[in-house]
């Protein structure tokens, strides 16, 4: 009889990488969107990301906008959804970020996609949920470099 061994802590050990798990949501995406229109595909994510997001920032009733962006920051970081997160003011830069990376090799444009739309909703909810301030998440651009992709939001 074989017995596996427990985990290493400090190793993440996942059956998909964060590459796979974001292909898989952009084929979800393009099923929504098939069902609902590009409209309704934007408005199902940004609502799920806004659910997590208000899961997320539960916790952390009556913090300010620096918590929120902390515990953002580390999410999308903690899931490897993006290399680095710069927080100031009302603006975001996120580096690396693997949601643009796959929208631009499956030839999509970042910022628009419903995945997106995911994160904004995500950081709308946290941001409500901590500090009880309504906001809405809203694409600046997008730059394709050679280490990756660098999108800026603002709220």
């Amino acid at each position: 009889m074989n017995q596996l061994s427990p985990p290493n802590p400090t190793v993440k050990h996942c059956a998909m990488d964060t590459r796979e798990v974001v292909n898989l949501l952009a084929d979800i995406a393009g099923q929504v969107e098939s069902i609902l229109g590009e409209k309704g595909a934007v408005s199902v994510f940004r609502y799920a990301g806004a659910q997590l997001g208000k899961r997320l920032g539960e916790a952390h009733p009556n913090g300010t906008e620096d918590d929120a962006r902390e515990l953002i920051a580390k999410f999308f970081h903690d899931k490897e959804f993006m290399d680095a997160v710069g927080l100031q003011g009302h603006e975001a830069t996120l580096s690396g970020c693997k949601i643009g990376l796959v929208l631009q090799e499956r030839g999509i444009t970042a910022g628009k996609h419903a995945l997106c739309n995911f994160g904004f909703g995500l950081i709308d909810g946290t941001v409500k949920a901590v500090t009880g301030k309504k906001i809405i998440t809203l694409h600046v651009e997008s730059e394709y470099h050679a280490e990756g992709i660098t999108c800026k939001e603002t709220w």
